[in-house]
């Protein structure tokens, strides 16, 4: 077997420009190992992490040569990922990953990705250059150490290996059961305790936060901080309704501003094609905008239609001395939202271009969950 390489991170994305230069110099960088079988395939595994949740990765590398027809296959039996996209340019290959899951991709500091098969049945080329990128809970970029472009250099021949291919666990036993990741939860709403210093008992969101934190839904914007006056983006409430449906796979999407690589592609893809989202225009998705009140009520409205709830009921907008400002497009979904008790207002106003704020987020999600599609 050809020795592995590993590939080391070489530089912290510009989301850790808020990190202190001493301390993103002393941090040991992650390492993706490549382990290749001399017939055309390479075993992919991320390791020196930082322990942090990881709940979706993006790998994108660089091959020097044409592989239009390399598959990728994740590690973990319940991962889902879609299948790499591959572009030949200049004798070039660039290949995406995406892996995702409702709990945490990573065991501790090692993260098995899976098997990339190139297609050729020999040789096993190891990637020019790549980069790595890591969501969080709140399917956020994780700050700091953990994403950024990656260099690659030659590994030691005893690094270990073959005990993160696709089907198998630590031990190398193919059945082992796999360890309980650090920051798994496990419980119902009434056990689970909310790491956030911003949310407590007394806060009118409280428990909607423990709903959708307990089930995957949303998480913290950091270890210690939920945010609730924060925005959701567009593309963030499309990949929580993707990831409810058990992350069906979907032809791509018309959207321009929607590239193959980023982690909401496949969930807007999918939301696009049962007709949950019809974008700002049909070429146009503005994926990272913050999603508005009426435009969250159209996509939940349009959701529980495709899951056959009866959307057909509405209450009286006129009671709410803005109703004249929702947007023609909106107004049967805020109807419906009112009377499904969806959203109730903001002093008095239904506030229908608003941005919705993590906590209004987390609530009117939580209502859906419970009033709407009966989950416990």
């Amino acid at each position: 077997m050809k020795a592995k390489s590993i590939l080391s991170l070489a530089s912290a994305l510009l989301l850790a420009a808020s990190l202190c230069a001493p301390a993103l110099a002393a941090a040991r960088r992650p390492a993706l190992i490549c382990d290749g079988d001399g017939e055309g395939v390479l075993w992919l595994v991320l390791e020196d992490l930082d322990g942090t949740g990881v709940y979706g990765a993006q790998v994108e590398l660089t091959l020097d040569g044409a592989y239009p027809d390399c598959t990728f296959t994740p590690s973990g039996r319940d991962v889902y990922s879609p299948d790499c996209v591959a572009e030949v340019r200049s004798g070039r290959t660039e290949v995406t990953l995406y892996l995702t899951d409702t709990a945490p991709l990573n065991r501790g500091e090692r993260l098995p990705l899976g098997e990339l098969d190139l297609g050729t049945g020999r040789g096993e080329p190891l990637p020019e250059a790549a980069s790595v990128v890591l969501l969080g809970r709140d399917l956020q970029p994780l700050e700091g150490r953990m994403s950024g472009s990656v260099s690659i250099e030659e590994a030691d021949e005893d690094d270990g290996g073959g005990s993160d291919r696709p089907g198998s666990r630590p031990g190398g036993g193919k059945d082992e059961p796999l360890p309980e990741a650090p920051d798994e939860i496990d419980g119902t709403d009434e056990t689970v305790v909310l790491p956030f210093a911003d949310v407590g008992p007394g806060d009118w969101f409280y428990e909607e936060v423990r709903y959708v934190y307990s089930r995957g839904m949303m998480g913290g914007t950091a270890p210690s901080a939920f945010t609730p006056g924060g925005t959701t983006t567009r593309a963030m409430v499309v990949t929580i309704l993707h990831r409810m449906e058990g992350a069906p796979a979907a032809p791509a999407a018309p959207f321009t501003d929607v590239s193959a690589g980023q982690y909401y592609a496949v969930p807007v893809a999918w939301a696009a094609s049962c007709g949950v989202v019809t974008g700002a225009t049909p070429t146009i998705f503005n994926p990272e905008a913050p999603i508005t009140r009426q435009q969250l009520a159209a996509i939940l409205w349009r959701y529980a239609e495709y899951k056959g709830v009866d959307v057909s009921g509405g209450a009286d907008l006129g009671i709410f001395p803005d109703a004249d400002r929702v947007a023609p497009y909106a107004a049967q979904a805020m109807a419906w939202a009112v009377e499904a008790g969806l959203i109730a207002g903001v002093d008095g106003r239904l506030d229908p271009t608003g941005q919705a704020t993590r906590a209004q987020t987390a609530v009117i999600l939580t209502r859906m969950c419970r009033n709407v599609l009966a989950l416990p």
